[in-house]
């Protein structure tokens, strides 16, 4: 079998035992709490803080006023904000202090972790918890990428179930607020 071959089953299956375990219910309050924030801003480092850029420039395509922390031209955090923390583990020192942050400005915090019972499990007004890397799952062409428990394979895993997982999150806010194709689209930079 050839690694894309290899890559594609074992990204597939981790997905799909993985965000079984993600409710609808749970994507929805999520996206009501974004729906009816002023602004959002989202937040991640690494491989993960990738992921979370692309979730904000999704956002904006759905009507949002979504930001990346770390932007110069970000306007300020307000009480009426919502600020979305991604962290695998929940126990990212520079995500924790952010949240502190925004705790300490009055607005509120959307988790998004593979560990509800962490320093930011504990901050967050809302969780979606992404379970970890399934012993369900064989990884052969990740294994070189290391075992289960290590950094570099539960990151890619982690990466590739919160892409799909934001994707899930946009659709909603977008059927909640009414939007079509057109009007996303209108929303895309036209300066490519």
């Amino acid at each position: 079998m050839k690694v894309l071959d290899q890559l594609l089953d074992e990204f597939h299956t981790a997905a799909a035992v993985c965000l079984n375990g993600v409710s609808t219910e749970t994507v929805e309050r999520a996206a009501s709490l974004l729906v009816n924030c002023e602004k959002c801003f989202v937040c991640g480092v690494g491989q993960t803080g990738t992921v979370a850029r692309i979730l904000s420039m999704k956002l904006n395509h759905v009507g949002l006023r979504a930001h990346t922390v770390y932007d110069e031209i970000n306007p300020p955090f307000s009480p009426r904000d919502v600020l979305m923390c991604v962290s695998q583990s929940g126990q990212t020192d520079t995500i924790l202090a952010l949240a502190g942050k925004a705790k300490r400005i009055g607005g509120s915090l959307l988790a998004v972790t593979s560990h509800r019972a962490s320093a930011l499990g504990d901050l967050a007004d809302q969780t979606i918890v992404v379970p970890p890397v399934s012993t369900a799952v064989h990884f052969s062409a990740l294994a070189a990428l290391g075992d289960r428990g290590e950094r570099n394979l539960e990151g890619a895993v982690f990466g590739l179930n919160i892409y799909v997982l934001f994707y899930a999150l946009v659709l909603t806010i977008a059927r909640l607020r009414g939007e079509s194709p057109q009007s996303i689209d209108a929303r895309h930079t036209n300066m490519e």
